[in-house]
Formats: structure tokens, C-alpha cells, sequence
């Protein structure tokens, strides 16, 4: 049967109180959501079968995101539309289907996440903080706790009182939770960061385009 179907993307947004969805909540929300309608969805097969539902780059915890995907199989065709709007009618409000397509680039293309920071923190003391020429922190991999030094991996843009952009490394190799960064800076501060609002803004390929 899976040879039969035909595999799309969903983009969507994941805000406000939806930021503390996990990960596995989140598929669980979809899963749910595609059951309340009649789209034509693939269903695993085996003793336990389930709605097919593939994130693609998984959010970390209280953070937001305006262009995540996920991909599902469709036994038979539906206008991309007609996907959108379905899902709309049933997600949380928080969670918002903003375009379907095909399919382009295949997750395991995936480099890196762009994402939109809110700080409230004395910002010269950050701007010192990202011209160190080492930020070592704890990281927690596969192989248990190690020390990473995270200056090589990070890229910090349009700097300001209210914010900036950050580059953090997220392949199947190498992902770089943005906690990490603001961790090592109270650390190396002494200052309890005051307020920050984390967005994904994009996801970007290892040949610099766009995650589509």
C-alpha cells in the first residue's frame, strides 16, 4: 500500500502556549487532528498501526517557530488546499497549517536553524560575551556529557537592544539547543537574563537554502 502514496509537507507555525508542546505531544496533536478528518492519510503497517506523521526538525521546548514542517503520506489525492484547511478547522489555535506542498529537499539536508531572539539583558555585557574566543559548555550527547566549545558553531547577527539573529548548527550530527548559549552567557555574566522569547524563523540546508 505504501507504494501507492504520495508523500507532502506541511508547513506550520507553533506559538504562544503551543511553545510548550514536546515534541511527541505535538505528533500526537497531529495524529489526532488528521483523525477528525477525512484526509486520505498512509497509516503505518504491523501489530500497532498508526497516523504517519514525520517532524522533520523537532522544536526544543518554549520555543517558537513560524516555519516548521512535518511530512504525511496521502493514500489518494487532495488539493493542497483542501489539507490546509481541513487541519485548520481542528488544530489548536496556537498551531497553524500555513502551506502544503511536495516535497523538495530531504531532512537529512539539514544544517542549521535561524532564529529570532527577544533578550532583555545588558547588552554590552553579551556583546563581550559572543567576542570571547572560546564558550565552552556542557553538552549532553549519545556517548554522555562532554565539553563543546561553541564559538566555532555559532553566528550572532543585527545586534540591538531588543535582540538579534542567531545561527545554531542543527543536522543529524551536530544540533545545538539554544538553552546552551544562554546558559554560558549567565554563567559567564552573573546576570539572571531578565526576559527572552526564542523564534525559529527558518531552516536552512547545508548548500545555505531554505529547508522546502
Amino acid at each position: 500500500m505504501e507504494n501507492n502514496t504520495t508523500a507532502i509537507r506541511i508547513f506550520f507555525s507553533k506559538t504562544g502556549r503551543a511553545k510548550y508542546i514536546s515534541a511527541l505531544d505535538l505528533i500526537n496533536c497531529f495524529q489526532r487532528a488528521l483523525r477528525r478528518t477525512d484526509i486520505p492519510v498512509w497509516h503505518t503497517q504491523g501489530f500497532n498501526p498508526h497516523t504517519y506523521v514525520n517532524v522533520n526538525l523537532p522544536l526544543s521546548l518554549g520555543t517558537e517557530g513560524i516555519r516548521e514542517s512535518m511530512d504525511i503520506k496521502l493514500t489518494t489525492e487532495m488539493s493542497f488546499s483542501d489539507v490546509k484547511d481541513k487541519l485548520n478547522a481542528v488544530l489548536p489555535r496556537d498551531i497553524r497549517v500555513t502551506e502544503v506542498a511536495l516535497p523538495v529537499k530531504k531532512h537529512t539536508e539539514i544544517e542549521k536553524s535561524v532564529y529570532q531572539i527577544s533578550i532583555k539583558c545588558n547588552m554590552d555585557k553579551f556583546k563581550e560575551f559572543c567576542n570571547l574566543p572560546a564558550i565552552e559548555v556542557e553538552k549532553k550527547t549519545k556517548r554522555g556529557v562532554s565539553m563543546v566549545d561553541l564559538k566555532p558553531h555559532i553566528k550572532v547577527e543585527n545586534i540591538s537592544d531588543e535582540g538579534f539573529v542567531l545561527y545554531l548548527p542543527s543536522g543529524c550530527d551536530f544540533t545545538v539547543n539554544p538553552s546552551l548559549l544562554f546558559d554560558a552567557y549567565e554563567k559567564y555574566s552573573g546576570e539572571e537574563i531578565e526576559k527572552i522569547d526564542i523564534v525559529r524563523s527558518k531552516i536552512l540546508c547545508k548548500d545555505g537554502s531554505e529547508f522546502i
